[in-house]
């Protein structure tokens, strides 16, 4: 690759969904039926038009990190023509991330880490694949004084989504730092807003019940309803598991784990944890993050009760209940 001030670097391939049972989780597969939709969503959500919170800016604004030694910029969301790979439905956009050397001498770039989340429930988007070969992301850059190099990725969004904002959380880590710093952009997708997922207004969330149906929020937390698909042994269960943010400091992520129980007698059939399963990123201040879950569901327990239990990094339990499938 020939040396220049900006490097395009490559697109990441997101990874597959995987099946868990016992003790592993994916944030990808079949899709719940939005049972939790955007109308449940406990915090509200400010639009295109209105002022952001503290700690989100809106997108193309410059924000300093490593003590102002670099800064980072998000652009885009600009919408790409047709996109192998793409579902029916969906389309593909491109954001990019631009880092630049505010030194007066050549460093090592810090490696950034992006997430989209869209909607009022901030459903994650994925990412589009890329077959061409490149370096890889987690090859240091080195960056001359005040030059920069940007890093392209492309994201796959639900064309119900045009018109509604967008929030893009980028961990930019330092060489050398374990802990990213955290920087929030927002704006809104391009097109007209359509679809259920544009016109449907945040309410506010019952907190403090013992048992919280499938599909309702309890406190902060929200787990949609089950979504049974396939047959015999590969039967697959999915959900949504949405987590508000009602600070003005961001949350470390999600943070839940989720133990799902099938039947009167409670038997385990999954745990999902974030370290093993869903993409578990930052979130903004005064928003809403919600993934979805999937996991292998006993042929037996099909059309039986089902509970799931949402405990938090902390130990707390909110308690689910519902029917599988």
């Amino acid at each position: 690759m020939s040396v220049r001030l900006r490097h395009v670097l490559p697109t990441v391939l997101l990874a597959g969904a995987v099946l868990i049972s016992g003790c592993a989780g994916s944030d990808s597969g079949p899709k719940p039926d939005r049972q939790a939709t955007d109308s449940a969503t406990p915090a509200a959500r400010s639009s295109s038009s209105m002022a952001l919170p503290t700690g989100i800016v809106k997108i193309g604004t410059e924000l300093p990190v490593s003590d102002g030694a670099w800064t980072v910029t998000l652009q885009g969301l600009e919408r790409l023509p047709a996109v192998a790979g793409v579902p029916a439905g969906s389309s593909a956009y491109t954001v990019r991330v631009t880092v630049a050397n505010q030194r007066a001498q050549v460093a090592s770039a810090p490696r950034t880490a992006v997430t989209a989340r869209y909607g009022n429930l901030g459903r994650t988007a994925a990412e589009a694949t890329d077959s061409g070969s490149s370096p890889s992301r987690d090859e240091p850059q080195q960056v001359r004084p005040n030059g920069s190099v940007d890093r392209d990725v492309k994201l796959v969004l639900p064309d119900q989504a045009q018109g509604l904002p967008v929030t893009v959380t980028v961990e930019a880590t330092e060489e050398g730092l374990a802990k990213p710093e955290l920087l929030f952009f927002e704006g809104a997708l391009p097109g007209d807003a359509v679809g259920t997922l544009a016109t449907r207004a945040p309410q506010g969330a019952p907190a403090g019940q013992s048992v919280t149906p499938l599909g309702k929020w309890n406190g902060q937390v929200s787990v949609g309803k089950v979504t049974v698909s396939g047959a015999g042994a590969s039967r697959t269960g999915s959900l949504e598991l949405s987590v508000v943010n009602r600070s003005g400091d961001p949350m470390s992520g999600l943070g839940t784990t989720l133990r799902i129980l099938t039947g009167q007698e409670l038997h385990l059939a999954a745990t999902v944890r974030p370290v093993y399963g869903y993409r578990d990123a930052a979130i903004a201040p005064y928003r809403t993050a919600t993934q979805t879950v999937s996991f292998r569901v006993p042929e037996k327990a099909v059309g039986g009760p089902v509970t799931v239990e949402a405990v938090d990094t902390g130990g707390s339990k909110v308690t689910f209940e519902g029917s599988l499938g």
